[in-house]
């Protein structure tokens, strides 16, 4: 169920009765001794395992936002409290939207690992279909858990449902390698398991081998990120002919799409009414990011001319305030990437960067910005001296691109965190240098007294 904030306590109430989007209840509604018994229910709660990325604090809020308003391209603008301290690198344990992140990818986790446990007794699945649900389950179930380790490091793995509180009490966290093993293994499993290609609001081996690409990336495994890549385009990915076109107001099919959360105007995402001016203005595109589109532009001005298509679909400048109209509504059906094409090209050229491919890195790059219809790059044109190219000066050309292409789809943060330039970016302070991971929650060290807490916390 999921309901605007500034909705009143009446009109939650009536709204509650209404929300027929979900023809099964998700598994951790019921009892779990009878959630999975047949083929019907299995499938029911594979439904109910991929319903959890809907949640407000997931891909429909806080995990979503968080990912670029600790960063330099987007600003806090509105009233929660809870967002002004990601804003200023003053997160606390007790932060009440980092806790709903947090609680919302893990009951993601726990339905995935529902659907392990039950879904191979379950005697009327073929053995086709059996694979296929198990395959998409540990699919999700790695999806979550990078998405943990991109915020708080090394995470407690809970591979299985708990039997009881007190062993749910009991765990510690894992390192970040061996979460980041336990993702690379449930990826494994996926592709293994998976035959079927369901579209790209479902896990494919497609999406299996795209999370591969940013899964390395994070991992600084390039030649790793480089036949992850190839693998996914040889599937026939291409990007969309068109950057608006993989924003409309309902959501739709492009060549692009490879993992997306679908969202309607009943279940919807908070991204448009959170960014757009229709909505509450809680979260802005910086100037910092619109002069990455207008380098020309003037902080509180209203003369914005981008560069290029990207710019013109992403920012509106209204009476000197910039909106974020990358998600042109503000009711919310907008689907929302989990991972998509330009992704993989981008995950491609930094591997190229690094290993010294600078002329394939550049090509990449090239292949966004004729899209967008922006001035392609050449190699001597990104380096301080034309005769002396610098892989530093492409590794800077391809981190800039991320951020054109990707700004406001919450990659911002982590790509300075796990590239090392958080503090020289942002100009943190060293009292606000642990902010590069988040806290665990209070309530998760309150009731699991193993789980150290991050440094500086």
């Amino acid at each position: 169920m999921r309901f605007r904030h500034a909705l009143p306590a009446i009109a939650m109430v009536i709204a509650a009765g209404c929300d027929d989007t979900l023809t099964v209840e998700p598994v951790n509604e019921v009892p779990e001794q009878a959630a999975i018994v047949d083929a019907a229910s299995a499938r029911a709660a594979l439904l109910g395992a991929y319903d959890a990325l809907q949640e407000d604090g997931y891909y429909g809020g806080d995990f979503f936002f968080y990912g670029d308003l600790g960063s330099d391209i987007v600003d806090h603008t509105g009233t929660f409290d809870t967002y002004l301290e990601v804003d200023r690198h003053q997160t606390t344990a007790d932060n009440g939207s980092v806790l709903e992140m947090y609680e919302d990818i893990y009951m993601g986790i726990h339905r995935a690992n529902v659907v392990l446990q039950k879904v191979p007794t379950i005697t009327d699945l073929g053995e086709a279909e059996r694979d296929q649900l198990l395959g998409e389950a540990h699919f999700l179930r790695a999806l979550h858990y990078h998405n943990l380790a991109k915020y708080f490091g090394g995470v407690p793995l809970r591979l299985e449902p708990p039997t009881s509180i007190d062993q749910s009490g009991e765990i510690s966290r894992a390192t970040v390698d061996e979460t980041y093993a336990q993702i690379l293994s449930d990826l494994d499993q996926a592709a293994q398991l998976m035959t079927e290609d369901n579209g790209a609001t479902r896990a494919t081996r497609g999406a299996v081998w795209a999370l591969r690409t940013r899964v390395h990336l994070y991992r600084e495994q390039w030649a790793e990120v480089l036949v992850a890549a190839d693998s996914v385009e040889a599937m026939g990915y291409a990007l969309a002919s068109s950057y608006a076109d993989l924003f409309t107001p309902e959501g739709s099919n492009t060549p692009e799409d490879i993992f997306r959360v679908p969202f309607t105007a009943t279940e919807f995402t908070n991204a448009g009414y959170y960014f757009g001016p229709d909505g509450r203005y809680e979260v802005a595109p910086s100037c910092s990011l619109v002069q990455s589109y207008d380098p020309a532009y003037e902080c509180e001005s209203d003369e914005y001319n981008p560069t290029d298509d990207r710019g013109a679909w992403n920012v509106t400048v209204i009476d000197g305030f910039p909106y974020g109209t990358k998600y042109p509504t503000a009711i919310g059906a907008e689907d929302m990437h989990a991972i998509r094409f330009a992704e993989v090209i981008l995950n491609r050229a930094e591997a190229l960067a690094r290993t010294g491919a600078l002329q394939a890195a550049i090509g990449q790059l090239n292949r966004l910005r004729e899209r967008a219809n922006g001035e392609t790059l050449t190699l001597a044109g990104v380096a301080s001296d034309p005769a002396v190219p610098n892989d530093q000066e492409v590794l800077e050309a391809v981190w800039h691109e991320r951020v054109l292409e990707l700004a406001m789809e919450g990659d911002r943060w982590p790509d300075l965190v796990r590239t090392g330039r958080a503090v020289a970016v942002l100009g943190l302070t060293p009292e606000e240098e642990h902010t590069v991971l988040f806290p665990f929650p209070q309530n998760e060290t309150d009731v699991s007294p193993n789980v150290d807490q991050n440094p500086g916390y």
